[in-house]
């Protein structure tokens, strides 16, 4: 990087460097006048007058080029060196408040995108990030798994075999979250039976899972009907729901809400002997559910920034055709694996609201495979 003081230096040096040239040309010239003897010293004066003059116009005219080129020059030099720097030397980022670097970020986004383009991709994507409104997860796993054989007679709560399937679960991934938000917010597990309910759930950031319970209107009414203690039943022995934190099992409490139609679970952590700003945690949860065998959809969404993602999904193998239908931006991230599991597998970032569609139909020997169209609209 140039450096001011040298700058001003060099400056000065070629001025008098040019100033002493003149002097000695100009006594040079004297000289060889007195030699050959070609003036008197009347004439003497009005010789270096007139010296002086013809030399004093290139000299000031000199000065204010060499003083514009330079200066422009120096200034492009140093925008260069500016801008280098802030992009490669992250050490010298670390220097500027947060306010400057968030500026920095809009700035340079409107300029590669345009001014509304850039305005609308920073204030949406961009911004809620640098506020810290999100929080990142990594290695998100998330196993499921169809059978139509139900594990469970329950003499209080009946699963009918003809009208349900029975769906196990395990979800899995490490989340950066400060310890704070832990022990003052908590965590929460919400279960719905109507999807527009589950929906309103991902504006809630305590809510670090959803999901949807598809029965019918009979078990809906006499799930409402129960208690917050014959609730908490229900979780533990039907549908057998475990949650660990950090590889240990954590107890909840479960809410049951007629307004909300459907039930949460909250956890409650034990506080940590250190508290870090904001430290790893790992998440765990496991547990099994009755679905209508009429809902032949099921939807794994993505509700924050997540990376890497492994999702395994399968159903009865022989009976049903599966179609994944994703909604995030790279299909070639499914496969399909021997035993007619679809595998989603991205070894990227995947951002909210991102995720993916099972949705099938009942395979009929003879018959054509709907399209997904019209498996869509059952």
């Amino acid at each position: 990087m140039f450096d001011e003081n040298e700058y001003r230096k060099s400056y000065k040096n070629i001025s008098l460097l040019f100033f002493i040239s003149m002097c000695l040309l100009l006594i040079i010239a004297i000289f060889l006048n007195i030699f050959m003897k070609t003036f008197t010293w009347d004439s003497l004066y009005i010789s270096v007058i007139n010296s002086l003059i013809g030399v004093m116009i290139p000299l000031v005219l000199f000065n204010i080029l060499y003083d514009h080129f330079t200066k422009t020059y120096h200034n492009r030099e140093v925008s260069d060196r500016i801008t280098e720097a802030l992009v490669f030397k992250q050490e010298l980022i670390g220097r500027f408040s947060d306010d400057t670097k968030k500026q920095f970020i809009k700035n340079t986004t409107e300029s590669l995108l345009g001014k509304t383009e850039g305005d609308m991709l920073y204030s949406t994507m961009i911004e809620p990030y640098l506020n810290n409104q999100y929080s990142f997860r990594r290695n998100f796993k998330y196993y499921i798994s169809y059978t139509n054989h139900v594990p469970l007679r329950s003499e209080w709560f009946v699963i009918d075999d003809a009208a349900y399937d029975w769906v196990k679960q395990e979800l899995s991934f490490f989340k950066n979250v400060s310890q704070d938000h832990l022990e003052d917010n908590g965590i929460s597990v919400g279960f719905s039976y109507k999807e527009r309910t589950l929906d309103g759930l991902y504006d809630r950031k305590n809510f670090f899972f959803r999901e949807n319970l598809w029965v019918n209107d009979n078990h809906i009414d006499l799930l409402q009907g129960f208690s917050n203690e014959e609730m908490h039943m229900f979780v533990k022995d039907v549908l057998n729901f475990r949650f660990e934190l950090d590889d240990e099992e954590i107890a909840y409490t479960v809410r049951n809400d007629k307004e909300i139609e459907g039930f949460y679970l909250h956890f409650h952590l034990p506080k940590a002997p250190h508290k870090d700003q904001r430290s790893e945690h790992k998440f765990k949860i496991k547990f099994q559910m009755p679905q209508l065998k009429s809902q032949k959809k099921f939807i794994a969404v993505i509700s924050e920034p997540t990376y890497s993602v492994d999702i395994l999904f399968s159903h009865l193998q022989d009976q049903v055709d599966v179609i994944a239908i994703p909604f995030f931006d790279d299909a070639e991230a499914i496969s399909t694996l021997p035993n007619d599991t679809v595998k989603v597998e991205l070894d990227k970032w995947v951002l909210p609201r991102a995720g993916v569609v099972f949705v099938w139909d009942d395979v009929k020997k003879g018959a054509p495979i709907k399209p997904v169209e019209a498996i869509l609209k059952n």
